[in-house]
Order: C-alpha cells, then structure tokens, then sequence
C-alpha cells in the first residue's frame, strides 16, 4: 500500500496503475501533469516556485512529486543568475505569478488526493482479496 502511495508522489497516476486502474491513472497524470506545468508556463518558474515568496503554496507544490522539486531546482538556478539579463524573463508580472503559483500549487494538492485515493483502493482490494481467500484450518 505504501509502495502505491509512493510511486503516486513520483509520477501522478502510477500509484492506480500499479494497482491496475489503468484508465484513471492516465487521466490522473494528464491532469495533475498538465495543471502544474501550465502553472509554470503562466506564471513563470521564478515566480510560481518560490519558497520566500509563496509561502505555504511550495508545501502544496512539492505534493506534486519530482516534477516540483526539479521546477524549484530551475527556480534557484535562475536566481543565481539573478545579475544577468535573462534571469527577468523568468519572472512574470502581477497578476500572472499569483495564477502560476496557484495552479502549480493546486496541481500539487490534487495528488494528495490522488495519494489517498491510491491508499484507499489499495487497501480495499487488500481487504477484498482477504474476503475471497479461505481460512485454512489446521
């Protein structure tokens, strides 16, 4: 069950693939992939993935799996490099940052979701297959 819930953090969907709902597991990462990264192209890596600036949002971010951890990765990067003439194009203007953040960080609080949803069907089919399976007796 844990294992579900881990491979759903890694990558959206792969926790229901793994338990064999194949269908909901694509949508499930077309969707959650699809928001977090429109969230980004909106709002801009250095303005959307910004722990100093968007507060609790990283938090909801980052249940997004890798694909958050790599954007802030990006973010930091860019931030280095704050001095050079490119670094401020990564940065969007009012209101398109706070659209991003809150795109990518609903992105992230839909894989909880998704998390939960994996632990829950997974222990439901532990507990049916537990049903359908006869007690032996000594």
């Amino acid at each position: 069950m844990a294992l579900g819930a881990a491979f759903a953090w890694l990558v959206p969907g792969l926790g229901h693939w793994w338990i064999g709902e194949r269908k909901r597991a694509v949508i499930f990462f077309v969707t959650i992939t699809s928001t977090f990264w429109c969230g980004i192209a909106v709002g801009g890596v250095r303005s959307a993935i910004t722990p100093r600036d968007n507060g609790l949002w990283i938090a909801a971010q980052i249940c997004a799996g890798p694909q958050a951890i790599g954007a802030l990765y990006a973010s930091k990067r860019i931030e280095a490099n704050a001095g050079s003439a490119t670094a401020n194009s990564f940065k969007a203007p009012w209101p398109a940052g706070d659209i991003g953040v809150v795109y990518s960080g609903v992105a992230g609080l839909l894989n909880l979701l998704v998390i939960l949803d994996t632990l829950s069907r997974a222990d439901r089919a532990k507990a049916s297959l537990a049903a359908q399976t006869p007690l032996k007796r000594s």
